[in-house]
């Protein structure tokens, strides 16, 4: 077992998995989160995990996702194939077998290219909670799989939405890894810890009652309105799929500095412990203070019973680290559950916003049914309003 086998052993020993001289890179034993995993061996022989150097033409067709585009390009130099698990976050090279629901793949510039039978594509594997679309789960192994995001998430789906086209069907061909054989995996590329000096900015967050509430929309039109009250104005998606939509509103919405769970080395957020979602917050909250933002913005994807908004919700690291928050919801009844939700888990709720505004009657029953603010989207662009919902709070702490 020599050169690129010899190194890959090494790697996956150093990781917890048993490795064994042969003809190949043999692993017989590994830990839950292992990278190579055993099948049924034919005639009692070893399961082999199988390297191969990766030529440039090749990477250089592929097309990467949104979601890989904290990883160089010249991290990607073997892949690993044969048998083994992807985790969460691991980036794989996958070929597009069927165009069904996602028909196109967003690159790291934002553009949507168009997908073909035969396209080979740059991913990661994750797992997808998405009420109007998919639920889906990182793959178990290698081989056929799907496209459950735009963004570049590949996963197997489970469950899908009434009316929901299937999801696109890919091949996962192999795991990108390293010159050591190490698969490439988001979490090697998250920001740097940051150093956070003096006292944090204002932060608010922004709830949901579901997907389509109208979250996105009103955090971009109180970041519009905050910069040009003269701000600068940081944005943070703590939860979620990985894809740019909500990236690129936020820069266009004039956010100074834009960050989501993925610059913190997840590809979703969806089944992840909520210790690990804390250090999310405090990681990119604290990388958006250190850069010298004075008015924080943060969203928290799907609605209040999703499985981890509503662990959130409970959390003391969130209390502490938010101030304020504003609540998008669909129609008024939701706005009036979701603002006494928000008030029993201690939460300041400064209002209410989302697509019930984007209709008189729904707005009208609203403000009738909750007692706080009730702001449209031109209301949230105003930078007076949009000043008063955090200098409120700077007024009551001092």
């Amino acid at each position: 077992m020599t050169g690129v086998q010899d190194r890959v052993a090494r790697a996956l020993a150093a990781l917890g998995a048993t490795v064994v001289d042969g003809d190949e890179a043999a692993v017989v034993a590994l830990e839950d989160d292992a990278l190579v995993v055993p099948s049924a061996p034919p005639a009692g022989r070893v399961s082999r995990a199988i390297v191969e150097a990766l030529e440039p033409t090749r990477l250089a067709r592929a097309r990467r996702a949104f979601s890989t585009r904290r990883v160089p390009p010249h991290a990607f130099r073997t892949l690993v194939s044969g048998a083994v698990r992807p985790r969460a976050g691991d980036l794989v090279l996958a070929r597009i077998e069927r165009v069904r629901q996602h028909p196109r793949i967003e690159l790291p510039t934002g553009r949507r290219a168009t997908l073909h039978a035969g396209d080979e594509v740059i991913v990661a594997c994750g797992n997808r909670y998405a009420s109007d679309q998919f639920e889906a789960f990182v793959p178990e192994s290698l081989g056929a799989a799907h496209l459950v995001a735009g963004g570049g998430v590949a996963a197997t789906m489970v469950e899908r939405a009434r009316g929901m086209r299937p999801a696109t069907e890919v091949t996962l061909l192999g795991l990108l890894a390293d010159d050591d054989g190490v698969p490439v995996n988001l979490a090697r590329f998250a920001l740097p810890e940051p150093r956070v000096e003096g006292p944090r900015p204002p932060v608010m967050a922004v709830f949901g009652t579901a997907m389509n509430s109208g979250k996105t929309t009103t955090a971009g039109a109180l970041i519009h309105g905050l910069e040009r009250a003269g701000y600068r104005v940081g944005y943070a998606k703590l939860t979620g799929t990985g894809s740019g939509n909500d990236y690129w509103q936020m820069v266009d919405a004039g956010a100074a500095i834009v960050a989501d769970f993925t610059d913190a080395g997840l590809v979703s957020t969806y089944m992840t412990p909520l210790p690990v979602l804390e250090e999310v917050g405090i990681h990119l909250i604290g990388h958006l203070a250190a850069s010298g933002c004075d008015r924080i913005v943060v969203e928290i994807a799907d609605g209040l019973l999703q499985r981890e908004t509503a662990e959130l919700l409970h959390s003391e690291v969130l209390h502490s680290l938010v101030d304020r928050v504003l609540f998008a919801a669909v129609d008024a009844m939701a706005a009036a559950g979701g603002v006494a939700l928000l008030r029993a888990a201690g939460f300041d709720v400064a209002g209410v916003s989302g697509l019930l505004t984007a209709s008189p009657l729904p707005l009208r029953e609203a403000r009738a049914a909750v007692d706080v603010p009730v702001f449209t989207r031109d209301e949230l662009n105003d930078p007076e309003a949009a000043t008063m919902l955090l200098r409120a709070h700077a007024l009551i702490a001092s």
